[in-house]
């Protein structure tokens, strides 16, 4: 009997193991923070004059872009847009005639998770990209992006004088040079980066 007892647990517990062999295992959780499409693809978008994509594009971008602020200063509109889940920048002369003539153009994907990417500005982390634009005179600029915050570092080619923007941008100029800090996201996000980015 205690054989048969023994026999019997043992049958118990090996089918036991075989079904639990064979359960498929559930769906991993996923973080929100991946799922989450982020602040910026939320943000409004800003209609342009003109189409700023036009001297870049010869087919149709998949996503497409929407453009979600413009900085115009010293003869320079700086086209701040997102693109799926990148952010990006172009800058092309304001003179409706060069509309088009794109003189600098940066793009960078966001952050795939907490450990990649640089968290020096807040409501990070952040892609960093940079470069030169085009022409006699170059403006240089950086673009940080992250999936709830755009900053930019823009040095143009001249003094920034009379600078407008639109959309769910904040700007500042700084220095003897008219570097301009640019931050897009929301009110309390573009605070904290104007701050980090003109210190």
């Amino acid at each position: 009997m205690a054989r048969m007892m023994r026999l019997l647990a043992a049958g118990v517990t090996l089918g036991l193991a075989c079904a639990a062999c064979a359960t498929p295992e559930a769906e991993p959780v996923r973080s929100s923070s991946a799922a989450d499409p982020g602040e910026l693809a939320r943000l409004p978008e800003v209609d342009v004059a003109g189409d700023p994509f036009s001297g870049m594009d010869v087919t149709t971008p998949e996503p497409a872009r929407r453009i979600i602020g413009e900085v115009i200063a010293d003869g320079e509109r700086i086209i701040l847009y997102t693109q799926g889940r990148k952010c990006g920048l172009v800058a092309l002369p304001e003179k409706e005639a060069e509309a088009g003539q794109v003189s600098l153009q940066l793009l960078s994907a966001w952050p795939k998770g907490e450990g990649e990417g640089s968290g020096v500005l807040p409501g990070g982390p952040y892609m960093r990209t940079s470069g030169y634009g085009s022409g006699e005179d170059r403006a240089w600029a950086e673009l940080s992006c992250g999936k709830d915050v755009a900053a930019v570092r823009y040095l143009p080619a001249g003094a920034a004088e009379g600078v407008r923007h639109e959309g769910a941008v904040s700007v500042r100029v700084s220095g003897t040079d008219g570097r301009l800090s640019i931050a897009a996201g929301s009110a309390a996000n573009r605070s904290k980066v104007l701050s980090a980015l003109a210190s």
